[in-house]
């Protein structure tokens, strides 16, 4: 993201202002680019070591510990530095700290004592603070932070004013340790499979789906029990066997168990457990996508997805539903997911069967089929 002329990051406290001045900034120091930036609430070592937790290196920035004594005198420097020195940016964290200043006093010296020089300008401010400053703003970035049902943060990048580019569309956003500011919307792979449709080798399935089509997310709806466990096993060990790279990505299954049961079955596959907590949402979601881009699976498994149902709250359940089914279409990887109850995932999914156990027996039904190939709507089958 290139933020040319007067930038205006504002929003309570808490919504990630200084990290985000800390990204902009980060990527002109990489660029060889000098940064001057004025704190005033921390000084230069705990910004610094602060920022690279999130990975964003402030080391050769120029950061003054602003220490405010006579609002005007430090706006004054400030000017004086920024024109003699021509940083390719300066960063001021907060702007709203300069309350003893006119507003309009502010803005017109801003606009007029810093724009000539060149340098980009970053103003961070406090909601309160930033209105008078909208006029003069080439960019207005608005950072809101809302917290779910269930404890989960919220966090919303609103670009009202982009200088040269479409306005007015809101990005979703966190701030993870080691990655920085990630916008989840803009996540993207780096790859997309090949192949044909993959059977599963259970005929009544295969029959059913018409084998596991690329990209197409398919929702087995069954209890959380041994019987259907065993299922979901002998599936992922048929792929195995015939070659395919299956990912477990475990919710509620004991992933070692799984795993050990699957190679008595003669198959062998890839399993990772994800932990289903509302405050480490954003970190496992960014965590899945990141195992996904490192196996390169043929087909990826999620056991039940009730857990997150009831741990994340049913909005952010059918979110992290959605935005797991995008990466696969994106991928042209196949998705089998297990639910015991529906909860609204399928109108997101491709397919959706509903199996029950009947007399030793499995009864599979199709509740929504979105394939050609599909050759019937119920059928039944006896795991091997």
């Amino acid at each position: 993201m290139e933020l040319k002329g007067i930038t205006l990051i504002y929003g309570q406290p808490g919504t990630g202002k200084t990290t985000f001045a800390a990204m902009v900034a980060s990527r002109r120091l990489m660029n060889g680019e000098s940064v001057f930036w004025v704190s005033f609430y921390e000084d230069r070592e705990t910004l610094v070591n602060n920022m690279l937790k999130v990975g964003y290196d402030l080391g050769r920035a120029n950061v003054w510990d602003a220490v405010l004594t006579d609002a005007e005198s430090v706006f004054n420097y400030i000017v004086a530095q920024t024109s003699e020195n021509a940083p390719s940016m300066l960063v001021i964290d907060s702007i709203s700290q300069l309350q003893g200043l006119d507003r309009t006093h502010l803005t017109n010296v801003v606009y007029r004592a810093l724009r000539p020089t060149g340098t980009d300008i970053v103003l961070i401010a406090e909601e309160e603070a930033a209105v008078p400053l909208n006029y003069i703003a080439d960019n207005i970035i608005h950072l809101i932070r809302r917290t779910s049902e269930k404890g989960t943060s919220l966090r919303y990048a609103d670009f009202e004013k982009i200088r040269g580019r479409p306005a007015g569309y809101i990005k979703v956003f966190d701030i993870l340790e080691g990655e920085g500011i990630v916008f989840f919307d803009d996540i993207s792979p780096s790859w997309r499979r090949e192949g044909t449709q993959i059977n599963t080798n259970i005929s009544c399935i295969d029959k059913m789906l018409g084998g596991l089509a690329g990209g197409m997310a398919n929702v087995f709806l069954a209890p959380p029990s041994s019987y259907f466990l065993r299922f979901l096993a002998v599936l992922a060990s048929n792929l195995s066997k015939q070659g395919y790279r299956v990912f477990l990505a475990a919710r509620t299954v004991d992933p070692a168990r799984f795993s050990s049961y699957v190679e008595k079955l003669g198959g062998r596959i890839a399993v990772r457990a994800f932990e289903t907590r509302p405050q480490a949402y954003w970190q496992n979601l960014y965590s899945l996508y990141k195992a996904i881009e490192l196996a390169r699976p043929d087909v990826v498994i999620m056991d039940w997805l009730d857990a997150d149902f009831v741990v994340l709250g049913r909005d952010l359940a059918l979110d992290m539903f959605q935005r797991i089914r995008k990466l696969l279409r994106e991928t042209s990887v196949p998705g089998i997911f297990m639910a015991s109850e529906d909860r609204g995932v399928s109108i997101f999914a491709d397919n959706v069967v509903a199996l029950s156990e009947e007399g030793g027996e499995i009864v599979a039904n199709s509740l929504k089929a979105l394939t050609f190939e599909s050759t019937i709507a119920t059928c039944k089958f006896r795991l091997q």
